[in-house]
């Protein structure tokens, strides 16, 4: 504490996690996979230092906060090249000796970032502003050219608006609003189709056979390269109290993503009429109504 008003904050933490996040980073439904640590794959463990300040504001009631932080992380894995959630299910069906420990790397990570907050906790009208600006980046031996790039869950920007209006003690209106950069992703960067190829050998008699080709794509050198489009969302609460001799009820109507954006779940490719592809969006929970209600006593 400098003064009443001024506060002073630094840290620093040493954390082990014996969980790993298994996530996919190509397009295609997400399959995040939760898997323990084993005596073949370490723990994963990390070292952050953070420093802050922060102020109050109007006899302390409106806090201002700023931080920073960095932190290194250790063991972190990941899918290698060509392996996914799906070869483990179907590769435990066809071979006992399969197993997702088989189909992982480990490398290393460091995240830094900055946040900030401004909140007002008092009065009829209250709420928060909410922004990180951060930076996570992997690397692994084995993935990328052993260069470092952006994890999936790497978000840029995340904001935050929160707005609570008491209009007297039986009617309260909330407003929420949330803004983060989207994930990012492998995507294939052109598509090719050799039309055919020879095989030689005894499978093929002894001679040179002609066979047919599939379509190859090219995902370029760079992994998790683009990004999904930017999430965001507006939700409303109408709350309506009222004292009773045992309690409040309290009657809730909610709005779900207000004005109905369609935030993109994961992408596919679909072939086209022309032949050309297209790069198509999935989006799941549009504007969704909801009432609840609510006796405490």
């Amino acid at each position: 504490l400098l003064d009443s008003l001024w506060a002073l904050k630094i840290s620093y933490a040493r954390m082990n996690q014996y969980l790993h996040l298994l996530s996919n980073s190509g397009i295609g439904l997400p399959t995040d996979l939760w898997v323990p640590a084993t005596e073949k794959v370490g723990s994963m463990s990390s070292d952050q230092i953070a420093t802050g300040i922060s102020r109050s504001f109007f006899n302390q009631q409106i806090e201002c906060s700023w931080e920073g932080y960095y932190k290194f992380l250790y063991n972190v894995i990941a899918y290698k090249d060509g392996a996914s959630f799906f070869s483990d299910v179907i590769g435990s069906f066809n071979n006992s000796n399969s197993s997702w420990e088989n189909k992982v790397t480990s490398g290393n990570g460091t995240s830094y970032g900055s946040e900030f907050l401004i909140r007002k906790s008092q009065g009829r009208v209250n709420g928060w502003i909410g922004y990180t600006l951060s930076w996570t980046q992997f690397t692994f031996r084995d993935l990328n050219f052993g260069k470092a790039f952006f994890p999936r869950y790497d978000r840029r920007h995340d904001l935050s608006l929160v707005g609570i209006f008491k209009f007297n003690e039986s009617f309260k209106f909330s407003a929420t609003w949330v803004y983060g950069t989207g994930n990012a992703i492998t995507l294939p960067i052109s598509t090719f189709n050799p039309s055919q190829y020879s095989a030689y050998g005894p499978a093929a008699g002894g001679v040179n056979q002609i066979l047919s080709g599939w379509g190859l794509e090219d995902y370029g050198q760079q992994r998790n390269a683009y990004r999904m489009g930017a999430y965001h969302r507006l939700d409303l609460g109408f709350q309506f109290s009222k004292k009773l001799v045992y309690g409040v009820r309290t009657l809730e109507f909610s709005i779900y993503n207000a004005y109905n954006r369609y935030n993109p779940f994961f992408y596919y490719i679909e072939s086209q009429s022309d032949g050309s592809d297209k790069l198509m969006q999935v989006s799941l929970f549009p504007l969704i109504p909801s009432i609840s209600y609510s006796w405490r006593f």
